[in-house]
C-alpha cells in the first residue's frame, strides 16, 4: 500500500480496542467511547478504512483487517455474511459447515425472512435468499447461526439451485445423520408438488444405495397432480407414475456421485 497507514493516537486507541474481533460495529464502539459523538466515530472509522485497517461492509459495519490492506482480508466468510444480512447460514454454505460438501463455495448463502439481495466482498459473493415463514429451524454451531441439518435438507429440496442441485443433495443425504421427524415437520410449509419431487428423489436414494429412508409414506400421501422434477427445466423425460413426477433431469444426474464417484 503506497499511502499513509500511520494511525493517530485516537485511532490507535480505538483500533486496539476492536482489533481482537472480526467485525466492528460503530454502535458498539460508541458504547466503549461515550465521550465521542457519532460523527467523530464515523470519521475515525472512515480514516481507518482509508488506511486499510478496516473494510466497510455496510453502514456502521466494518471488517477488521489484522494488517493494513487495500483488499478485504477474509478469514471467516460466514461471519461476514451474517453481518451483512439478518438471518442464518443455509443451503450449500450450511452443508459445507456440516462437512457435507466436498468443496468450499465462494458464494455464501444467508436465509432471511424478506430480503433477497447480493453483495460482493473480495472474492466472495454473499447472497440473501428470502424464505418468508420458512426462515425457521436454526441453531448455533461453530460460532455462527445456521440451519439445523434437517432444515438444511428441507431448504435444499425447496430451492435446489442454491446447493448445487439434486446430486449435491443426494450425496449429502447419504453421508448425513439427522432427525427425520424434524425434516418432515418442515414440509407442513410445502406444496404437494414439492413433496412429490422430494419423495421421488428420496426413493431413488433408497433404491440405489440401500439406505433406508423412513419418511417415504408421508410423501406418498401428498401425491396429487402432475409436476416436473425441475419446474423450469425441459418438458421431456421419464414419467414416474407412482409420484406423478416427470423426471426431466435423469437418475444418472441425480445420483451422479453414486454412479461415477
Amino acid at each position: 500500500m503506497n499511502k499513509n497507514i500511520y494511525m493517530s493516537k485516537r485511532e490507535q486507541i480505538i483500533f486496539n480496542m476492536i482489533s481482537s474481533a472480526d467485525i466492528a460495529y460503530t454502535d458498539e464502539i460508541r458504547d466503549f467511547f461515550p465521550d465521542l459523538k457519532p460523527h467523530q466515530i464515523n470519521k475515525i472509522c472512515h480514516s481507518l478504512s482509508s488506511k486499510g485497517y478496516l473494510h466497510r461492509l455496510k453502514k456502521g459495519v466494518y471488517l477488521i483487517q489484522k494488517k493494513p490492506s487495500d483488499l478485504p482480508l477474509i478469514k471467516d466468510p460466514y461471519k461476514i455474511a451474517l453481518a451483512l444480512f439478518k438471518g442464518y447460514i443455509g443451503f450449500s454454505s450450511a452443508l459445507r459447515v456440516y462437512n457435507l460438501l466436498d468443496y468450499a463455495p465462494f458464494t455464501i448463502f444467508v436465509v432471511t425472512v424478506n430480503k433477497s439481495k447480493e453483495k460482493r466482498v473480495g472474492e466472495y459473493t454473499f447472497k440473501a435468499v428470502a424464505m418468508g415463514k420458512r426462515a425457521v429451524g436454526l441453531t448455533y454451531h461453530k460460532g455462527i447461526y445456521l440451519s439445523t441439518i434437517s432444515k438444511t435438507f428441507f431448504d435444499c429440496f425447496y430451492k435446489p439451485q442454491y446447493c448445487g442441485g439434486y446430486s449435491a443433495i443426494t450425496k449429502a443425504l447419504n453421508d448425513a445423520e439427522f432427525d427425520w421427524d424434524e425434516f418432515i415437520r418442515y414440509f407442513g410449509f410445502a406444496s404437494d408438488s414439492l413433496c412429490q419431487r422430494t419423495g421421488y428423489v428420496l426413493e431413488l436414494v433408497e433404491g440405489e444405495t440401500g439406505n433406508k429412508i423412513p419418511t417415504l409414506d408421508h410423501f406418498r400421501k401428498r401425491v396429487k397432480n402432475n409436476t416436473k422434477l425441475v419446474p423450469s427445466g425441459k418438458a421431456g423425460g421419464k414419467y414416474i407414475k407412482e409420484w406423478k413426477v416427470l423426471d426431466n433431469l435423469g437418475k444418472e444426474n441425480i445420483l451422479s456421485w453414486w454412479y461415477h464417484g
